[in-house]
């Protein structure tokens, strides 16, 4: 109804991700950030708080994941 680029389309994906992540799907939870991400970086832009709290939530799940690669380029992204 909102639309895919509306902001809380995006705060709800943002939010399934964290659930999904909470319930330890965190593979489920990536593709929930990952999609917020890509809209966000689209339409507020790579440096907005919203897009750089996703980057977080996805490093974030990155090393609960142990992959301390991933989670180190995505805070570095976030910086």
């Amino acid at each position: 109804v909102l639309g895919e680029e509306h902001k809380k389309t995006l705060d709800s994906l943002n939010n399934m991700g964290a659930l999904l992540r909470q319930l330890e799907d965190h593979e489920g939870a990536l593709d929930y950030y990952q999609q917020a991400r890509r809209v966000q970086e689209k339409v507020m832009g790579k440096s907005h708080p919203d897009t750089l709290g996703t980057i977080m939530n996805m490093a974030n799940t990155y090393a609960i994941l142990k992959d301390f690669a991933k989670a180190e380029e995505m805070y570095r992204q976030a910086l």
